[in-house]
């Protein structure tokens, strides 16, 4: 019976002897190569070399057959399903409706009548002070600009988002209120829109999929609607397909519904990350595939 090795150390942690050099080197080349399988019986060594052309790379690891890959991937569900869900700097901003009133892009009485709306028919306060004239979709965009300390996107002037279209399931677009914009090559960062909020769960989200630096702009709700709107009136695209699924049972049932995708999409890379009420999981392969779970 083959025992399961046992876990690297972990270089610097209290109390060891500094770690040399090739040693790092060694283990580096180590979780390279080495099955994340937790039941793999080629964990020992590089004796899995001859599967390269079947495995696949899940997160910053890889697993050698669907059998070790359903396993690492059920094991990874379930510490992002146990981990608190990753929260924004709870900066103290200035509400919108004072900001504005400070400014004085609207007056005391339009700023109570959109309290008011917001207070019996929900929304948000941008949205209802626009509603009734009080302001354009540009100061309220100039408005929350200052609240987060965002730039300002010419969305409705740019066609620039189509080249980051496909990126991300339109599930997390449209309940998150966002867009990649524009990816940086040079520098490795990609630009996401907002409306109101800025969601950080998705910055980092966007972050560990695609492995890059991510940065917040501000677009206006009626560019990012008009966008929204081509995305759903296009053609679908055979290369890139999403699927969302709600009210999950756990990692065992999310891990299962992975695995049949990855077959279906001849997976070589796939990584997840949450975002919001969802746990996003992108599949790459003969094909792109966007699977969003509903958490909660």
């Amino acid at each position: 019976m083959t025992r399961a090795p046992m876990p690297l150390p972990l270089p610097g942690a209290p109390g060891s002897e500094p770690t040399p050099r090739s040693t790092l080197a060694w283990q580096a080349l180590r979780q390279r190569w080495v099955c994340m399988g937790p039941r793999c019986q080629e964990r020992n060594g590089l004796r899995a070399l001859w599967k390269l052309p079947s495995r696949i790379q899940l997160q910053q690891g890889w697993c050698c057959s669907p059998d070790c890959f359903q396993a690492a991937f059920e094991r990874l569900a379930t510490q992002f399903l146990r981990s608190e869900r990753p929260r924004g700097p709870r900066a103290h901003r200035i509400p919108l409706g004072l900001l504005l009133l400070s400014r004085g892009s609207i007056e005391q009485t339009q700023l109570r009548r959109a309290l008011e709306a917001r207070q019996t028919e929900g929304g948000r306060i941008g949205e209802w002070l626009v509603r009734q004239g009080a302001v354009s979709e540009d100061t309220i965009a100039a408005g929350v600009g200052l609240q987060w300390a965002r730039p300002i996107y010419p969305l409705a002037q740019s066609q620039g988002w189509r080249q980051c279209q496909g990126w991300a399931p339109r599930a997390l677009l449209e309940t998150m209120r966002m867009l990649p914009l524009h990816l940086a090559a040079a520098q490795r960062r990609l630009y996401v829109g907002f409306t109101q909020t800025v969601e950080y769960s998705a910055l980092a989200a966007l972050a560990a999929i695609y492995e890059c630096a991510t940065e917040a702009c501000i677009v206006t709700d009626s560019a990012l609607d008009a966008v929204l709107e081509q995305m759903r009136a296009a053609p679908a695209d055979g290369a890139v397909q999403e699927a969302d699924f709600e009210k999950m049972s756990g990692a065992v049932e999310i891990a299962g519904i992975v695995r049949q995708y990855a077959r279906y999409a001849e997976a070589r890379q796939i990584r997840m990350a949450p975002a919001g009420p969802f746990l996003w999981v992108r599949i790459r392969g003969e094909r792109v595939v966007h699977l969003t779970f509903r958490l909660r």
